[in-house]
């Protein structure tokens, strides 16, 4: 009897042994990926020759520049960040379970078909030369969502009459949210240059400008009617970086986006240097709306009774619209950030950027909790396109 209860502490003694050694190798496994993608931030990798494809630093942040078509950009991508991206698809298959990556994949592939040919030209450059699938890459790129808001002065709303655009990026990407973040500057052989601040792996993002002054970034909203994704249509980070490379006024973009197929409700705010516009999206509808005493607020509710099931009041675009209206006449690039900081959601504000398309400049707080508290730096779109 005692040597039987002995043989079965042994066993348990060895199957709890077996657990441990299990989870030390799947932690260990994590901080080798995480520790890769941190990296990305800490490791000199710059090169100062510019009119290449490089990596770059200003005050920590990391700025990948890509040149020419889109198969070279796409290589130029994974050659680069070849490393980060493994780490990166290690981390998610250790992160979320199974089921749910490969229902990313699946909906990714049948998504494909609505995908512009240079941009599966784009993505299946970068999973050659990093060595990850291109269907991960893919779904990665269709799938994605966030939650954020934007604000928009101009004219008698600002100190000096010049259009300002805050845009907070709140998202949720568990253990890893702050090293994933990083600046795309795109240089195409045809179209418009690009500036996106965004995430590893996406060939779009969802704040960005162009060479033109344009900037765009999105909500996504959760009082429309649709409920499903739509896999017919495009994910907005796509669309908008499709329109940042041919759309050079808000009133384009505007256009542009109200003629496509959308996967998920989102808002959308545009700005160029005398106007700011907001197009609500449906999978297949659209409303425009305009600001009102040169003031335009937006966060993660439709406002058009056509395009919502319920009206729901949010308390961050209250609280944004009201600093703005006390700021009224006063509003700087400080009082800026001050709004987008009252209107951050708590615990996940990751990315801050406020942009001036007057004088090219955006300034950007990213890859910190919350990122609108900054610091911020300032970054000159010209010189970064130009470069």
């Amino acid at each position: 009897m005692i040597h039987s209860t002995i043989s079965v502490l042994s066993r348990i003694k060895f199957f709890a042994l077996g657990i441990i050694l299990i989870l030390s190798f799947s932690q260990c496994k994590m901080y080798t990926a995480y520790h890769n993608i941190v990296s990305l931030q800490k490791e000199n990798l710059c090169s100062e020759e510019k009119r290449t494809p490089r990596l770059e630093y200003v005050n920590s942040f990391p700025i990948l520049h890509l040149y020419g078509t889109p198969s070279e950009m796409g290589q130029q991508y994974g050659t680069i960040l070849k490393k980060q991206l493994s780490s990166m698809v290690e981390l998610a298959n250790e992160l979320f379970p199974k089921k749910k990556i490969e229902k990313y994949i699946q909906d990714g592939e049948i998504a494909e078909k609505n995908l512009p040919e240079k941009f599966k030209i784009e993505l299946k450059a970068m999973a050659e030369a990093s060595g990850v699938e291109y269907s991960t890459l893919l779904a990665l790129n269709m799938a994605p969502k966030a939650t954020c808001s934007t604000l928009a002065a101009w004219g008698k709303a600002t100190a000096n009459g010049n259009l300002l655009m805050g845009r907070n990026a709140d998202y949720d990407f568990k253990k890893v949210n702050k090293a994933l973040g990083l600046i795309v500057v795109k240089h195409p052989s045809e179209g418009y240059a690009t500036v996106t601040i965004t995430f590893l792996g996406l060939i779009g993002g969802f704040s960005g400008i162009n060479e033109t002054g344009l900037c765009y970034g999105n909500m996504l909203v959760y009082n429309g009617k649709n409920k499903i994704t739509n896999l017919d249509g495009l994910p907005i980070q796509i669309l908008m970086q499709w329109g940042g490379e041919n759309d050079s006024s808000a009133n384009e973009m505007v256009d542009f986006l109200s003629n496509q197929s959308h996967m998920v409700d989102n808002n959308v705010m545009c700005a160029d240097r005398t106007q700011a516009l907001l197009i609500e999206l449906s999978h297949h509808q659209s409303k425009v709306r305009e600001g009102e005493e040169d003031l335009l607020v937006a966060t993660n509710f439709f406002l058009s009774p056509e395009l919502y099931n319920q009206y729901e009041p949010c308390k961050r675009q209250t609280t944004i619209l009201e600093y703005s209206k006390k700021n009224y006449g006063t509003l700087t690039l400080t009082g800026m950030q001050k709004a987008m900081y009252l209107g951050r959601k708590k615990g996940s504000n990751l990315q801050c950027v406020i942009f001036e398309p007057e004088t090219y400049k955006i300034s950007v707080s990213m890859n910190r909790v919350p990122a609108s508290k900054g610091p911020f730096t300032e970054l000159d779109i010209k010189k970064m396109v130009k470069d």
